[in-house]
Formats: structure tokens, sequence, C-alpha cells
């Protein structure tokens, strides 16, 4: 390593230290508490840091911004959609592409992309200091000229911002200052909602044009699955979810946005008398004037009626001649496969298509490429942790010599939908033919619900061994960690949590980890099932998965090798077919921690 490539390396260590350290992560309840008081301030925030880095995005001076700009919410799929949509530019339109995505698997760098790859160590760290020192360089400077980010009644604006919010500056930084090469489009993942994330900085159009030179903005939003998720900041109802994401249809954002707006029990009460009364009128001008609107956005079929209600209402009522676009998956019949396994990435793909195919036609005035570079082009695409497969070193066992080849199976599947889909996929890639182990290996966050998750898959009756593992990395959070009141009352099929324990006189499922609350969780599932199989006299009996807790990935992966060279000698004798299948799934972090521990990485990180 030369002393270039060791300085860039010291500056990037350095960075990451300082992103994980209190200088942008709030970690005292009160800092916690600060910082969730300036969330609807969000965009007035990020409007004054984008200024003071000299990024002023939204004005007519903006030269440096690529006109093409990608911002995709949703529950489920947000960053599949995203890929699928950079694949399309990249390798259907030459387009040079940035993007910015959350979370990351192993790697930091993997949140910043430009041509799909993660940015070299040198081009993040340049990122986060260059943003850094202009940031301090505001410290006691008299600031008149900037916009008002600060009240009264909220707590004093830091000078450097949190976490997401200085990824979210460095990703936009470094996309706008790239040369080699320079950006034409921008795809940018909503960390969470919508109406209040960092990412949500992009007006449709600049107003004022000084110069005319620059050429119109094409913002192209779109929305994926709405699912149940974050609801201690989204809200219960999958009403009000979608308002936090319908947040990016919104123009006039600095406006419009903010804290201010009235929140969703002013917006709910409008929609309310608007539903009762003007419905049916409403929908029919919705049809008269699709020939005539300007500016269309995009929304997957998949989901619900109320939902999509939800989002028409607010380009209805915040987009001056919008329309919504229901996106169905009958434009992929040209398409029989696409680069990420698993039926429902069908639906993002569809969605991708149909944003680009809109976009490049404001672009280029000429949308079309030839099937066959489309069906290249969604073929081509990759998003890691997603119906992703890793296969591991084969397990052999000396005394017998039979061997096991073994996959690590990983989708970051963390709700009830996405986790049925995620089972789906395992059961169709972890097909028994010839002798076969399954492994489940499970963490969710303690904010989430487990029960539906753990309730789906054990019902599915794929594993025989279950490991509750920690993740290596986790957000910051102050919530207790532990099983809430109502989760124990959640109908799971007709029955409730609540009621086995009842039935099987156990108290609580709560213990001093919340590895070992997941663990006792299964284990009171199977002791329920076992109850019922007794009472029902059935004379089949399910083999009970062995259930562990408390330790790491790389400790799990490494008790396994143990276990099943063992399993191997005593059980297989003379098979020589004989396959050991992970599933790694409940969150993106666990599904990280799983690939690092295996040696994953992303094609070659550049160094």
């Amino acid at each position: 390593m030369d002393n270039h490539e060791s300085n860039n390396t010291e500056a990037y260590d350095e960075a990451v230290k300082a992103l994980l350290s209190p200088l942008h992560q709030a970690t005292s309840p009160d800092e916690i508490r600060a910082s969730a008081a300036r969330r609807t301030n969000t965009l007035q925030d990020m409007q004054l840091y984008l200024q003071r880095i000299g990024l002023d995005v939204n004005s007519g001076q903006a030269e440096n911004i690529p006109r093409l700009i990608f911002h995709v919410t949703g529950t489920k799929g947000k960053g599949s959609t995203l890929a699928f949509c950079e694949s399309i530019l990249r390798n259907a339109y030459n387009l040079n592409t940035g993007m910015f995505t959350s979370p990351h698997l192993v790697c930091i760098r993997e949140r910043i992309r430009v041509n799909g790859q993660p940015i070299s160590k040198g081009t993040f760290a340049n990122a986060y200091w260059s943003v850094r020192r202009k940031l301090e360089s505001f410290i006691n400077k008299d600031v008149e000229d900037e916009i008002d980010s600060n009240s009264d009644d909220l707590p004093e604006l830091p000078v450097l911002p949190g976490y997401f919010r200085m990824l979210t500056l460095m990703a936009i930084y470094t996309f706008c200052h790239s040369q080699s090469p320079i950006i034409e489009a921008i795809l940018l993942e909503v960390g969470m909602g919508g109406r209040y994330d960092s990412t949500n900085v992009f007006e449709p159009s600049i107003p004022c044009l000084t110069s005319t030179s620059i050429p119109k903005r094409i913002l192209v939003r779109g929305v994926t699955l709405i699912d149940y998720d974050h609801m201690r900041v989204l809200g219960s109802t999958l009403e009000q979810i979608a308002w936090e994401k319908g947040g990016i249809f919104t123009s006039n954002k600095l406006t419009n946005i903010g804290r201010k707006d009235g929140g969703y029990s002013a917006f709910i009460a409008e929609y309310t008398t608007w539903a009762k009364t003007n419905k049916k009128q409403g929908e029919r001008n919705q049809s008269s004037r699709e020939a005539s609107y300007n500016t269309t956005v995009f929304a997957s079929g998949t989901n619900i009626p109320a939902v999509l209600n939800i989002l028409r209402y607010i380009i209805s009522n915040d987009m001056q001649n919008g329309h919504l676009e229901v996106v169905d998956n009958c434009s992929m019949d040209a398409y029989p496969a696409v680069g990420l396994q698993g039926h429902h990435q069908r639906s993002n793909a569809a969605l991708a298509v149909a944003m680009c195919l809109y976009a490049m036609k404001e672009y280029l005035a000429s949308p079309c490429v030839s099937p066959k570079i489309m069906k290249q082009a969604l073929a081509q695409t990759f998003w890691p942790g997603r119906c992703h497969t890793v296969s591991l070193p084969k397990i052999i066992n000396t005394q017998s010599g039979i061997e096991a080849s073994v996959n690590l199976r990983c989708d970051g599947a963390h709700t009830a939908i996405s986790m049925e889909a995620c089972i789906d996929w395992f059961r169709s890639v972890a097909l028994a033919d010839g002798r076969i182990y399954r492994v489940l290996i499970f963490n969710c966050s303690h904010e989430r619900n487990p029960l539906p998750l753990l309730y789906s898959l054990h019902q599915s009756k794929l594993f025989d061994a279950v490991y509750f593992c920690r993740a290596d990395f986790e957000r910051p959070s102050m919530v207790a960690k532990r099983l809430e009141g109502q989760w124990y009352k959640q109908d799971l099929d007709g029955i409730t949590l609540e009621d086995m324990c009842g039935v099987l006189e156990v108290g609580s499922c709560v213990a001093l980890t919340w590895q070992e609350t997941l663990a006792n969780v299964w284990k009171i599932f199977n002791s329920y099932e076992r109850h019922i199989n007794v009472i029902d006299k059935r004379n089949t009996v399910e083999s009970i998965p062995d259930v562990e807790f408390g330790m790491n990935v790389k400790t799990a992966l490494a008790s396994m090798q143990k276990k099943f060279s063992a399993y191997l000698l005593n059980k297989h004798l003379g098979n020589t077919n004989f396959r050991v299948e992970i599933c790694v799934t409940g969150s993106l972090y666990i599904v990280g921690s799983a690939l690092e521990a295996a040696g994953w990485e992303e094609g070659k990180l550049i160094s």
C-alpha cells in the first residue's frame, strides 16, 4: 500500500468512526428526544444544510445538479425497485448513475453508489470531510441570509446533522461533484416514511430560472407496496403510513410540509369529508383530465385501494395537474426472467420499467429501447440481501468421508407480507432433492412485533434447527427490549400468544435478552403444537427443531459446522447427496451480519 492509499484508508476509517460517534448519533434520552422533536422540520433543516455545503438544489443556479432524479418510497421493495431502475438507466440507456440507499449490509460505502458500484474509500472520505468542514465553518457565523430553520420551541439545530441526514448530504454532494463520470441520473431511496425524510429535498420543478441553459428537471416518483412498519413513528394504520409516504408527491415542499402542516389529523379530517361527499365526482374528474395531465407519479398495484385513494387525494391537493399511474404486472409478460429471485420482485420490476419509460420519454423524447435490451437490463439487476444466495464451503466428515454442500439463503424480510414471500422463495430453492437439513437464523428489531414473522416461519414446518442471533450492528434505540402487551393479543390464525400462554400455564416470554425472548416465543409455539397434537390424538408427530440463541452469526455458523459434521456421521452414512440450507431473515441487519460472517463482499469493493 503506497502513502496515497494509506492516507485514503486512514481518512476513511476516521470518517466511519466519526459517523458512528456521538457527533452524528443521538445516544442519550435527551439527544434522542431533541432529534425526534425536529423530525417534522426535516426539509427546512436539510435545505439549510444543503445551502451551507454550496448546494441550493432548487434554485435557478443549480447547474451542477443532475436533471434526472428518481425518488422511491414504500415499505417493501424500495431498494429492489431502485436497483431495477439503475440497471435499466445504465445498461439500456447508457446513463451514468448515482444511487443512495439504506441500510448497508457489510460496508457503509454500499449506501452511495456510482454506476452500480459502492464508491471508493477515498471518495467516501472526501465527501465526509468536505461536507463536515463546510458545515463546521458556520460555527458562530452570522447567518442572517439563511432560511429560518430554528424556532423558539425547537431544540437548536446542530452544526453537524445526525447519521442519516449526514449520509444523505454526502450522497448528494458526491453525485453533484463527480467529474469522472459526470452523473446524469440520481436515484434516492427514502429512509423512513417520505414526507419528513431527508431525501425529500428535490422539487419537481425549479422556479425562477435565471439561465436558459438549465434544462427542465425530471423528478420521477414511485411508491412500492405499503405495509405495516415503523409504526411507532409512521402510525398504526395503512392510511396514515400512506400519508407519510405520499409526502414525496408534494410540491412546494418547504411551504406545504413542516411543523405547521397540521399533521395527519388535519389531513384525515379533510380526506374523510372528501371521501364522503366528493369521491365519485373526484374519480370522474380524475378520469376526464387524464389526457391533459403534465406530471405522472407511480404506485405499485400490489397496494390496497384504501392506500391508493390516500395517494390520489394527496396528488389532487398537492400537485398541479398530476396523475397517479397504478402499475400491475401485465407489462412483465415480455420479460419472463429478472435478475432478482422471488415472484414478488416482478412487481418491483414492473414499477421500475414504468418509471424509466416515463422518465426517458421526458429526458430523451424517445423512451423506446428494444425488448431484448430491456430484458438484458432487467436480467443484469443485482441487489444483495434480497433473495440472495451465497455458497459456503462444504462440510466434510473426515471419519466417513461424507460431505454436504452448504447454501446461505439471505432475505431481509421484516413484515408479515414480505416474510410470506421469503418463505415461498426459500421453499422453492431449498427443495428436498435428496437429503437436506434446513436451518433458520433469525433476528428482528425489538421495536417491531416479531410474532407474525415467527408464527409464519414456525407454521412453514421447514426447519430442523433455529438460531436466534445478535446482529453485529443495529440502530440506536431507547425502546425497551421486550414484547409489548398488545402483541400478546394479536391474532395468529385464530389464536393469540396470550391464549397459548394460558393453555400452557406460562406467565410470559420475557427474558434477559431479546434473542432469548424470541427463542421463548418459538418454544411456546412448539409446546402448544405438541399440546394440540395430544388433544387431537394425532398419530403423526412433527419433529421439533433444535433452538439456540444469544450468539452472533459467526459463532452460529461455527456451531453448525460442528453439529452437521456429527450429523453426517450418525444419520446419513453412505449418502453423498446431502445439502444444508440456511435461511437468514428478519432484518437486513442480521442478513448483513451473516454475509460478513461468510466472508462475502460485493464484487470487489474498490479500495
